[in-house]
């Protein structure tokens, strides 16, 4: 039997954490607020009634203005204060969703993580969350203060004269089905908007980042296809959806208030009856003017529960993808090197690895070579435990990489991947994240070993240079160095080179593989490469095809017995200029 899901408020309050007690006071505060605001109506009703009667004076004139006075600014305190801390509960619930979301983001696997546009988590993580803090803020204390005080109001007529109860209760049902003719589709309509919201975030994202190709083709942003049809899409599904809802809106704001409509020509008739009295006709004609209001944020409310809905769903959509499960406690490692037994992996149905099996040996240069998506960068990202295998095992140190703790590999193994990214903070900070204890004298000791020192140096503020956007004030060459710098400096016993110098010129190149060499000395080396040169020495070549190796061995041995790779390496010293004597 399938488990029912848990509302959404339950939803939401799950991320309150510690903070639990104190929703519950801001909402008892916001409650007797809302009572004591109801406080003036009932004065106005009493001194109207005294000056009907000629009992009025001074003093009593004085006395109920002064308590209207008085229930006003506690209404006004008892609301300041549970707005303050539903609004610290709401940053804290943000706070603890952006960092379950953040959470989750480290442990599911790599390929949701490429899967999944951009734009896409920048909608999740800033968006979706933020649209919630509005909503929490003021919903959770506001919706039951708005039904506790029309509740005890209507009670209060009802007690005084059941007539009028009704009479002021005419409107609702017509303000109701108003209400219920705007919400018509609210659901699939803001499924529909979240969904272009994000697929317009995701073509915002894209577009920005190839801008420079853009102008380059001198193409304007309404000439980019997928960028200016998901704008136009969000604009007319939500245009089309407010011009239904607008007619509706408004008769229901129009209506909903005009209490009097019945409990005027009511209450005249059963005064003029004598049936009423005009105390009551009064208390029966001011009350009702006081509870609308809040009803009419009930119906508001309602509207923001689904707005809550639909952003939480985004996020426990995400909270909810299978994580690569690993356990606690550190493994025991005996060498540092790999074993591929038998190794499948699926990647969005289609399998890409097919029994793939192999051994490393510690201290020495494993190069993974063969065609564009043959599965070599596959390989070494299961390596770096970013997939679970389908079938199979891989063993690192003797143990399944399943169970070992990511934290414990991460530190085992060094990951240089081609992208080669750099955070927005100084070039030193950037070094530092190999080692985050590491002295300035280290950082820069491993930026010599990588080549990088002397361009540092050159650059207008050193190694407090900023890095700029994903590095983006640097060359390909230059990111690729201080990858490497940062690698050196974690003094892993493994070192993963996804492709690490496939964005380099020739120059950047011998830099790179001169910085390699001291990178690897007394390490594990894994090379997944297209430049054939830098791995023409390495102690074992996997040449892969297809998702299968069909060939293995020290370079003479391939170019005698592997067709593909003998192609592989005719192909490139072909392509060098002066041929094969020069690579």
């Amino acid at each position: 039997m399938k488990s029912k899901e848990p509302g959404t408020i339950r939803q939401l309050f799950a991320f309150v954490g510690e903070s639990n007690g104190k929703m519950r006071l801001s909402i008892f505060l916001a409650v007797l607020g809302e009572l004591f605001g109801m406080g003036p109506f009932l004065m106005v009703a009493v001194l109207a009634d005294a000056l009907y009667r000629g009992t009025a004076t001074p003093t009593l004139v004085l006395f109920l203005c002064g308590g209207a006075a008085v229930c006003q600014i506690i209404k006004m305190l008892l609301t300041w204060r549970s707005s303050l801390m539903s609004h610290k509960i709401s940053f804290t619930i943000l706070k603890n969703i952006r960092e379950a979301i953040t959470d989750r983001m480290a442990k599911v696997p790599m390929g949701v993580m490429l899967e999944t546009p951009t734009g896409a988590f920048k909608n999740l993580i800033v968006d979706n969350v933020a649209k919630l803090e509005d909503s929490m803020a003021h919903f959770m204390p506001e919706l039951p203060s708005n039904i506790a005080a029309p509740l005890c109001s209507i009670l209060l007529i009802f007690l005084l004269d059941w007539r009028m109860g009704l009479a002021a209760l005419v409107t609702i049902p017509l303000g109701t089905l108003f209400f219920a003719a705007m919400m018509r589709g609210y659901g699939p309509r803001m499924e529909n908007y979240m969904r272009s919201a994000n697929e317009m975030n995701s073509a915002l994202v894209e577009y920005v980042n190839g801008i420079q190709v853009i102008k380059a083709f001198n193409r304007s942003a309404a000439s980019y296809g997928k960028y200016a049809d998901s704008v136009r899409y969000f604009h007319d599904s939500t245009m089309a959806w407010w011009s239904q809802c607008w007619l509706w809106n408004a008769a229901a704001r129009a209506v909903l208030p005009s209490t009097l409509l019945g409990t005027l020509p009511v209450g005249a008739w059963l005064y003029m009856e004598g049936s009423l009295s005009l105390p009551v006709f009064l208390v029966a004609l001011v009350v009702p003017l006081g509870f609308i209001a809040p009803l009419m944020k009930v119906s508001e409310a309602m509207e923001q529960v689904s707005m809550i809905k639909g952003n939480l769903e985004q996020v426990t959509a995400f909270l909810k993808t299978p994580e690569l499960v690993r356990p606690t406690e550190p493994a025991e490692l005996g060498e540092r090197c790999y074993q591929f037994e038998d190794v499948h992996f699926a990647y969005n149905g289609a399998e890409v690895l097919h029994g793939i099996s192999f051994q490393t040996q510690p201290g020495t240069m494993t190069a993974i070579v063969g065609p564009s998506g043959s599965g070599k960068s596959t390989i070494a990202k299961l390596m770096a435990g970013f997939w679970d295998v389908t079938s199979g095992t891989v063993r690192f140190g003797g143990q399944d990489i399943r169970s070992i703790p990511f934290g414990q590999l991460m530190g085992e193994i060094s990951y240089v991947a081609q992208d080669n990214f750099l955070f927005d903070k100084s070039i030193r900070e950037n070094i530092r994240m190999g080692n985050p204890d590491a002295s300035d004298g280290e950082v820069e000791a491993a930026a010599r070993a990588a080549n990088c020192h002397d361009f540092i140096m050159q650059l207008e503020q050193g190694y407090d240079t900023m890095a700029g956007d994903a590095g983006d004030r640097l060359s390909g060459g230059e990111r690729q160095r201080i990858t490497i710098a940062r690698a050196m400096l974690k003094q892993a016993s493994v070192i993963i080179l996804d492709e690490a110098t496939a964005y380099a010129d020739p120059e950047n190149e011998a830099l790179i593989q001169q910085a390699i060499s001291k990178l690897v000395a007394g390490k594990s080396l894994i090379v997944v490469a297209h430049r054939l040169n830098t791995i023409r020495n390495a102690d074992q070549i996997l040449v892969v095809a297809n998702g299968e190796i069909v060939g293995r061995g020290i370079q003479e041995e391939l170019l005698e017995n592997c067709p593909l790779y003998r192609k592989m390496w005719q192909d490139y010293a072909g392509s060098t200029e002066g041929g094969a004597e020069d690579v």
